[in-house]
Parts: C-alpha cells; structure tokens; sequence
C-alpha cells in the first residue's frame, strides 16, 4: 500500500490516522510510471488558510498564491499534485489567521507575503528528512523523489572542523559581515582560492564544509582555500551582488589579502555563486580577469536590472558584446534548471554572448529549478571540474 492510501481511510483525521501519517512520513505519495502523485499535509483547526511554495512548481506566492483545502469536519488541509519521479526541491507550508488575508492592491501584496513568510512560514513537521532554510529565516523541507540524484559527498556527516568564522569589517563597504575559511590543504602552502558567495547559506543551512574535505580526501578535489561570504542581509545583497564593482574591489584589497596563503594565479581562482550569486560571480571575472579566472554560475540572474525580462541579452551579456573582459580569457561553468522556465532563455544568451568573445564556456540545462537542493550537486561537480581543470 502507498502512503497516498491513507487519503482513502474512513478515519482520516483521528488521531490513529495522524500516528499513520507520521510513521509515513509527508508528503504522501503513490508512484504513476515516471511520475510520483503527492499529498502535502497540514494539521490545524485555528487557521483560516494554509498556503504552500513548493520552489519551481507552485506558481510565485506574489501572483498566485497555492492554498490547501481542508477536508470539511476534520482537522486535515490538503493539496494535490504530481511531479517527475526524480524531483529534487524544497518546500514550506504557512498558515494564516484571519485577517491577514492578502491586500487588494497588487503593489502591496510582495511586501505582505513576504512579512508573513518570514515570521509564519513553516517546515513540514511530518517530513522525516531534516529541514534546511533560507538563510533569512525561513525553514524548507527537503523534497526527494525516488530517482533524484544526491551527490554522495552530501552523504558525509556535517562537519565545523576545518572551518573558521573570522569577522570582515570593510572600509570600503562600511560593514561588518562573517566570513567563513575552510582549507583542505596544508596550513602554510598556497593552494587554490575559492570564493563562494552567500557563505551564510554554505557555512550554516547547508553546511559544504564536510563534502569538500570528504572529496578532498578522495582525491575528487585538490586541496584548496575556500571562503564564503556572507551577504549580511536581503537587502545588501541586492546591493552588492548585482555587478558592482566596489564590492569586488573590497574582496580584493582587503578580504583577500587576510585569507592569504593561496594560489595569486587566476587560473587557479574561483568564484561561485547562485542566482544574484551566479550574475556577480560572472560579473567578477570580466571584470577583473587578472584576479578571478574561472567561474562557477548556477542558475545566474542574468536578467538584471530588468525582472521583467526571461529572453535575450540582459545587462552584463550587452558589457561582454561591447568589449568587456575582452582583456583576457575565462573558463565560466553555466548551469540553469530546466524548470526555471524564466531563467533558461537568459542564461543561454549569456552562455552565447560568453562564447562569442572566445572565452571558454560550458552551458548545461539541469533536471532541477531554482533551488539549493539543486545547487548543491552542481556546486560540488562544478568546483571539481575546475579546480582540476577539466571543465
């Protein structure tokens, strides 16, 4: 029997059945060839609607918000769907009382749902994998149908050893954000450098330090100095990730000099990053070629300034036609899920635009959306691919 079963059960909602559902673990399934139908669950009788953003698949919460349904005379919510049997994604639930119901007026509804989803939105407690969260404060649940791939360095156990917190206070930037080290390598010989961007999300929810020393110590990876930067807050990082120079003028002069010794080579420098990670991880090495040679970007925002825009050449693919980084040749991984429909036609020009100007670059469409549970294998496969130069 699947667990998608207990839908069918005289007593749903008792409290036998919640035991059931428990032991089962959400959300409920049943497999449909190469497919998986699913139930998400939620357990509440004081809530006047319980809403769910299951990333890439459930429309975006600001246009269309996705709402259980609860079954009448129970303390059941429901929601339905099916999805590829190799789904890899994440999920929260959030309940709401009455009187938060949306705003009437469009322009006000971003910031009202993300005011609720930063201090209601909820992990599945029925899920029996660990959560993870956002970085900013929003617990996931981890979503893994049965033919999803998971890298089997994810496998090794969460380690903090080998990774040191030290405390950035930037002239430049006049702030003060942590910075997480981890050197897989001997203390006092230059190594590769790494720089990965939104380090809070690598050093605390998914925490990277584990899988690099476990591939290191496997021979997948040499040993290298990693550093992972925090983006301090939402809206900073919407300030200094998207191409801007004196962010990356900061790293150089002042972050950079502090985590030394490591390789001054930029073949033997990377930078990774996701979504505005991705765009100022490229943006980065056009723009300073003699420091960061090699580039890792994982689902890039290449549609910046304009949201708007899911097709063509947005801003930094219009800089590389006009010249920049024509100074010198980088190696640029890009990759993009296959359900981020808004995301691939832009990442593919930029990935065209790159190629044109002559500089090594590898463009590949993922089995995954625009989510870390996704990132997280590419980061680990992409890291691998250049640092042993074999992209």
């Amino acid at each position: 029997m699947t667990s998608l079963a207990l839908l069918e059960r005289t007593d749903v909602g008792s409290p036998a059945w919640w035991q059931d559902v428990a032991a089962a673990g959400t959300p409920l399934r049943a497999p449909r060839g190469e497919h998986v139908e699913l139930a998400f669950l939620w357990r509440g009788t004081d809530c006047a609607a319980v809403y769910l953003d299951v990333y890439s698949h459930t429309p975006h919460p600001v246009s269309q918000r996705t709402a259980l349904m609860r079954l009448g005379g129970t303390d059941v919510w429901v929601w339905r769907t099916t999805l590829p049997a190799d789904w890899r994604g994440s999920y929260f639930l959030l309940p709401v009382q009455g009187g938060q119901e949306a705003p009437t007026e469009r322009r006000a509804v971003r910031a009202w749902w993300i005011d609720l989803m930063t201090r209601q939105a909820c992990a599945d407690p029925f899920n029996r994998l660990p959560a993870h969260g956002t970085g900013w404060g929003v617990p996931l649940s981890p979503l893994l149908l049965p033919q999803a791939p998971v890298h089997p360095a994810w496998q090794v156990p969460a380690a903090a050893d080998g990774m040191t917190c030290r405390r950035w206070h930037s002239t430049r930037l006049d702030v003060a954000r942590d910075v997480w080290v981890i050197r897989t390598g001997p203390v006092h010989v230059p190594l590769p450098l790494v720089v990965l961007l939104d380090g809070q999300y690598w050093a605390r929810e998914m925490p990277v330090a584990g899988a690099l020393h476990a591939m290191t110590a496997q021979g997948a990876l040499p040993p290298a100095v990693y550093v992972l930067i925090d983006a301090v807050s939402p809206e900073r990082r919407g300030v200094e990730m998207p191409c801007n120079e004196a962010f990356w003028l900061a790293v150089q002069e002042e972050l950079l000099p502090w985590v030394q010794p490591f390789e001054r080579s930029p073949a033997d420098t990377v930078v990774a990053g996701q979504s505005y990670g991705g765009l100022a991880a490229l943006y980065a090495a056009l723009r300073f070629p003699d420091c960061f040679g090699c580039v890792l970007s994982q689902s890039g925002s290449f549609w910046w300034p304009d949201p708007a825009r899911t097709e063509g050449e947005g801003w930094l693919a219009e800089q590389v036609n006009g010249g920049l980084g024509n100074d010198a040749r980088i190696v640029a991984l890009l990759e993009v899920g296959c359900y981020e429909t808004e995301m691939t036609g832009v990442n593919g020009a930029m990935a065209a635009a790159l190629a044109r100007a002559g500089h090594t670059v590898h463009y590949t469409v993922v089995r995954g959306g625009h989510d870390p549970l996704c990132w997280r294998d590419g980061l680990l496969d992409g890291l691998a691919r250049l640092l042993n130069k074999t992209p």
